[in-house]
């Protein structure tokens, strides 16, 4: 096993969240045919006995917890291939163990690698599992210099999408197709964030062969006035009509490469977290910016990110400026 920069890192603890998580950034890793580091942050604890990490045998200590994290690697690696899935060159995968607060750890490792992407699990092994987006989830979000994918156990308890108003359209006025290519979905809202938000998730829909829609939820209280429109109010189909605009000129902006026919445009006339989530039903992916256009610009982490990371089935990857 090597480590190299420019690779995945993931947080793993032993935890069913922590496995799940595992098991997506080798399948990720292996499409990538890029290096995976799994890391095992952890502080003295009962469970390591009466021997400090400075005592004589601290590198029986550092050797078992090496030992662990290994094991973890070896334990994924066989479920995923049971599984049927792809996790490439086993030589790409690195453990390490690293005395320290899982957190701080990740964060810190990961611009010592300077890597493409942090991976972790919803939620660990906390004391407070009722959390749906755990603390070291929630700080590795907002403090990384890079994009961050938080993948939730499949047993984990989603609360149902809400909807309001229309269902999903995509840009042309018709219902939006149904097939079986895989799908990543974005939250769109022209900030430069969703931007950066729609290339990440234009090169994952890539490497999975998929399809990409990019989704734009709308309400007359977060468009309203229109332009031109002060005075009087537009019909709703106006409102739509804007809409559509709004995210088909950001699509073009971005620039992505991927062909036409794969990129699904997509406008929900409903709240943002709601409205993409339902949308995002049987998606492989969720990206969005870790802020939008909200009002509030010293927020590290947006509440709509926020909400689509807590009750999101899949992974969702979160994109920094």
């Amino acid at each position: 096993m090597r480590a190299e920069t420019g690779g995945l890192i993931v947080g793993v603890d032993g935890s069913a969240q922590a496995d799940v998580a595992l098991q997506w950034a080798l399948r990720e890793a292996a499409r990538r045919e890029t290096t995976l580091v799994a890391v095992y942050a952890w502080v003295q604890s009962w469970d390591d006995g009466t021997r400090g990490i400075h005592h004589d045998d601290a590198e029986e200590v550092f050797a078992a917890k090496q030992t662990y994290v290994e094991s973890l690697i070896d334990a994924a690696v066989q479920r995923s291939r049971e599984a049927g899935h792809d996790v490439g060159d086993p030589e790409r995968v690195t453990a390490r163990q690293v005395h320290g607060w899982p957190a701080e750890v990740l964060l810190e490792l990961g611009k010592e690698l300077d890597v493409q992407m942090v991976v972790v699990g919803r939620s660990g092994l906390g004391r407070f599992g009722r959390f749906l987006l755990g603390s070291v989830s929630s700080a590795v979000v907002q403090h990384a210099h890079v994009p961050v994918t938080v993948v939730a156990h499949e047993g984990a308890p989603v609360p149902p999408p809400e909807t309001h108003g229309a269902g999903p359209d995509n840009a042309d006025g018709a219902t939006a197709p149904e097939d079986t290519a895989p799908r990543v979905v974005v939250g769109v809202d022209g900030s430069d964030l969703s931007i950066g938000a729609l290339r990440e998730g234009a090169a994952a829909a890539e490497r999975l062969g998929g399809v990409l829609q990019p989704v734009y939820c709308w309400q007359l209280t977060t468009i309203s006035p229109l332009p031109e429109a002060w005075g009087w109010i537009p019909p709703v189909e106006d409102y739509d009509a804007w809409a559509r605009t709004r995210l088909l000129d950001t699509v073009s902006g971005a620039h992505l490469d991927l062909p036409a026919d794969r990129v699904r445009p997509v406008v929900v006339h409903a709240p943002p977290s709601p409205g993409l989530l339902g949308v995002a039903e049987g998606a492989e992916r969720i990206v969005v910016g870790a802020r939008g256009l909200g009002g509030f610009e010293r927020l590290v982490l947006g509440s709509v990110s926020r909400q689509v990371l807590e009750a999101a089935p899949c992974p969702v990857t979160v994109v920094r400026g």
